[in-house]
């Protein structure tokens, strides 16, 4: 058995964008010489999800109003009260990265990872499928680890 670990590194813009990291991971898969098996793609961050689902503006927009009713980022959550709040307050660029519960909230609905089956050498996705590194938070360098193995 094959495996070959590497990783995509970008940096996001904003809030809820959908960053399609497809071409990426095919470019990985190719490189891993793998003829059938999985790919895992797997987000190292608590408010950055990894999903499969079509390339279309409406579902992105649907999602984020979606979010906006269900999660929304002016909401209390303990998580944003430092009078409450003694745990993992190592920032980015100050105290207002903490104050992310709403992305913390969205990415307990979502998932870090996906696994994409490899069939003669190619990614098995649907006719609109891509594969999406979704900011849940504000803009910010970011790293998925893509994960082949097979034969």
């Amino acid at each position: 058995m094959k495996i070959k670990n590497d990783n995509i590194e970008f940096k996001s813009e904003k809030y809820l964008e959908f960053i399609d990291i497809t071409e990426e991971v095919e470019k990985i898969v190719k490189e891993a010489e793998v003829k059938n098996g999985s790919v895992l793609v797997y987000s190292t961050h608590t408010t950055l999800a990894i999903c499969v689902n079509e390339k279309e503006k409406g579902i992105c927009n649907d999602f984020k109003e979606l979010m906006d009713k269900l999660i929304p980022n002016t909401a209390y959550y303990q998580h944003n009260d430092l009078n409450l709040r003694t745990e993992n307050l190592v920032c980015q660029s100050g105290v207002s990265d903490c104050l992310n519960g709403h992305s913390h909230c969205t990415h307990l609905l979502m998932r870090n990872s996906e696994t994409i089956p490899i069939i003669d050498g190619k990614l098995i996705l649907g006719v609109w499928q891509r594969i999406f590194a979704i900011e849940l938070d504000c803009s910010r360098k970011r790293k998925v680890i893509v994960q082949v193995s097979g034969i």
